[in-house]
């Protein structure tokens, strides 16, 4: 599975060369029919220059006979050539080489108080898998922190531009109480509930990030972008279309009203279905699993009985300036909100076609 994330393990040890072959080959780091032997010794690596070093570092998964210089020079020879490099020892020789890492990992039974000293972190049952373990941990908590980043601003893009444009048109398409509301209900549950989320499926498929990787990376920022810019589109196609077709001809106020709450109902719903959609930035909803997590579908349930309760309880209507609507004006709020979930897979099908979400943790 280290192979599968990206991570690449190197066997660094004391042994003979001929037994550190044998057991690297037991446990895949290099190929078990391999021949050409792609095992260095302390004593060849002695004879090489840390520039010769640095050029064919990349030819061995295995070093035999090492000292603790030699730990050291491996350790900073992958760094030169843009590695993150986690260091695992036990000894007090290993000391060097785990601060040397950009990520030391001291042994937490068999593990001396130096080499813990030296360490980053502390490995609890000496167990390389927990390492692997770790990384998709880590992984999935960036992950939904990416997710998370990318509903808020997403929906809260989308209300700017709402705003800007309604005012750019001349339209009071929704009242500071809408938008308070909907920041108070509609962003809290699901943005909390997305940072809790389980691990994507293949979240160990991918290669690891790189240095310069921000939560904006991997498609964020762009998704981010367009999203935002389709919501506040749908929300204001929506109140144009109530306008231009109302439902109470000739009734100025009531035109303005049906408008108005329709307007208010597509913002709150759609960012409720844009929930579902970052769920994975690439993937399709029904890949990542729409109901997967309890959490997030009660978040999306308290959140969507609270929007209504403003519109369809009658003592809540002055307050929030909102009136009922008729099926055929629901229909219309339902249908420009879940088309946010048809548009956006759309796109992220041909995201994935054009090989976008190759690289995306």
């Amino acid at each position: 599975m280290a192979k599968e994330a990206g991570i690449r393990p190197i066997m660094i040890t004391g042994d003979h060369q001929d037994t550190a072959e044998a057991i690297a080959k037991r446990l895949g780091i290099i190929d078990a029919n391999d021949t050409e032997g792609h095992v260095l010794t302390g004593a060849e690596l002695n004879e090489l220059s840390d520039e010769d070093f640095e050029k064919v570092v990349g030819q061995y998964s295995v070093y035999a006979r090492v000292s603790p210089e030699h730990k050291v020079r491996i350790v900073k020879a992958w760094q030169k050539q843009g590695k993150v490099v986690a260091m695992t020892g036990d000894g007090v020789n290993d000391a060097p080489a785990l601060k040397t890492a950009d990520i030391g990992i001291g042994m937490g039974i068999t593990g001396t108080e130096v080499s813990k000293g030296a360490s980053d972190m502390i490995l609890a049952d000496d167990n390389f898998a927990t390492i692997i373990v770790a990384v998709e941990e880590g992984r999935k908590v960036f992950s939904n922190i990416q997710k998370t980043i990318q509903y808020l601003l997403s929906a809260n893009t989308a209300e700017v531009l709402t705003i800007f444009l309604s005012t750019l048109f001349g339209w009071d398409v929704l009242q500071p109480v809408h938008l308070l509301w909907i920041n108070l209900v509609t962003d809290t549950f699901p943005a909390i509930a997305l940072g809790v989320e389980p691990a994507e499926p293949g979240v160990m498929n991918h290669k690891p990030r790189g240095r310069k990787a921000s939560f904006f990376s991997g498609g964020v920022l762009s998704s981010i972008i367009y999203q935002g810019v389709l919501q506040a589109a749908i929300v204001m196609s929506v109140y144009g279309l109530a306008i231009a077709y109302p439902v109470h001809v000739g009734d100025n106020h009531a035109i303005h009203a049906d408008a108005l709450t329709m307007a208010f109902a597509t913002l709150g719903l759609i960012q409720l279905f844009h929930a579902y959609n970052v769920k994975s930035v690439y993937q399709s909803i029904l890949t990542v699993g729409p109901f997967k997590s309890k959490t997030f579908n009660w978040s999306i349930l308290v959140s969507f009985i609270l929007l209504m309760a403003t519109i369809v309880v009658e003592p809540l209507e002055g307050i929030f300036h909102v009136t009922k609507l008729d099926l055929s004006q629901w229909a219309i709020v339902l249908a420009g909100s879940f088309s946010m979930i048809l548009i956006v897979e759309i796109v992220k099908f041909v995201q994935r076609k054009l090989g976008l979400d190759k690289n995306a943790i």
